[in-house]
């Protein structure tokens, strides 16, 4: 009860606001300390990137020799077989004015002379622009 709830003017001015110089020194302080704490978050998400690159590495070695496999099997057995269906269903095609729509669809049409092919394999040959990715040597 002795102390009044509402202070007198002259108390409340003896605390004062900190200047603008001070102001401005502690907010150069502030953008200093998140510059340093943003390199420091960004060089530990290097180091993560960087593992993270060496562990597909690791896999992908791991995984190349049955992956060329397989792929090889593909192109002997997969590729001809897919080659010979849209044959066929062209072809039927052809003859079945019925199945005309699923043919425009799809884009199926019949094949008037030999499809540009890459040597060696009856895949068509790629679009301009995408070459293949050249194989990592160990």
């Amino acid at each position: 009860m002795d102390e009044p709830l509402n202070r007198p003017a002259a108390e409340s001015q003896a605390v004062s606001e900190p200047s603008v110089t001070e102001q401005l020194e502690s907010l150069r302080q502030l953008a200093i300390s998140i510059m340093v704490l943003l390199l420091i978050v960004a060089g530990a998400f290097d180091l993560y990137l960087l593992r993270q690159v060496k562990y597909a590495n690791q896999e992908l070695t791991g995984i190349r020799p049955q992956a060329e496999q397989y792929i090889a099997n593909w192109q002997k057995q997969g590729v001809p077989f897919m080659d010979n269906f849209l044959r066929d269903i062209t072809q039927y095609g052809q003859t079945h004015p019925d199945f005309a729509p699923i043919l425009s669809k799809y884009q199926l049409k019949p094949q008037v002379g030999p499809s540009p092919a890459l040597p060696g394999t009856s895949l068509p040959a790629p679009a301009s622009g995408s070459a293949p990715l050249p194989k990592k040597q160990p």
